[in-house]
């Protein structure tokens, strides 16, 4: 599976396309602390994947470089170059001078409050000011189809092993079924649209797939954190096993 936060590409602070916009989007990726996810939050069950397409997966690539990784130096010189200038409080403006509050939802459960804390400590190293908006998986899924989410965590699991499986939820038509970022970009779409045409194992088909990773990670579409682990004890005589 992929774990991964999304950004709603129609909020009118933290989403649109212009240099400003992404920028802010990806000061936040580079900003948050994914190690700490994997090492803390998640015991260690995680791995670190610079895509997002999961090992075992038709697309994966094992030597994809990610476009941003952590580095909340760089990130802070990227949000100061853009205008996201400091406040008296210690944190940061949008760049007209208005607040810039960023709204992660989320709920109330005790891992959720971990991932809370990461979140705080992570935008506290780039002053910038994020709440949380606590509330039911049911009601935040509603409000993410109808693109009124500001950020949120999310994980998939593959239906089926192909990396399609995954930028399926990248694909513009999809806003309002699969694509809670809502994230549009025609260059993403028509490469999407090109691999579904493409056999299932091609080198053509494997580029799109790379070329695709590149274009939603340099528009700063989703902070992708790692793949889940999972363990499980068998005894030796049981036979037949199926999960």
């Amino acid at each position: 599976d992929v774990t991964y936060s999304t950004f709603n590409l129609r909020d009118p602070i933290i989403g649109g396309y212009t240099p400003d916009k992404i920028a802010l989007r990806r000061a936040i990726i580079m900003g948050y602390r994914d190690d700490e996810e994997r090492r803390i939050v998640r015991k260690g069950q995680m791995r670190y994947i610079a895509m997002p397409v999961p090992p075992g997966v038709v697309g994966f690539d094992p030597n994809y470089k990610a476009v941003d990784h952590y580095d909340p130096v760089l990130a802070n010189k990227l949000l100061d170059h853009f205008g996201y200038r400091k406040g008296a409080d210690g944190y940061r403006t949008l760049p007209d001078g208005k607040p810039l509050v960023i709204q992660y939802a989320t709920g109330a459960t005790a891992i959720e409050r971990e991932f809370s804390e990461l979140w705080k400590r992570s935008m506290d190293d780039i002053g910038l000011h994020i709440d949380f908006d606590i509330g039911k998986f049911a009601d935040h899924l509603k409000a993410a189809k109808a693109c009124h989410l500001m950020m949120w965590g999310a994980a998939w699991i593959a239906d089926w092993p192909d990396a399609d499986n995954f930028m399926q939820l990248l694909y513009g038509p999809n806003t309002g079924q699969s694509n809670n970022g809502c994230y549009e970009s025609k260059s993403f779409d028509r490469m999407y649209e090109a691999s579904t045409h493409l056999p299932i194992d091609s080198p053509e088909r494997m580029r799109l797939f790379l070329d695709m990773a590149r274009q939603m990670q340099g528009d700063g579409a989703w902070q992708v954190s790692g793949s889940r682990l999972r363990n499980e004890l068998l005894l030796p005589w049981v036979k037949g096993y199926k999960k």
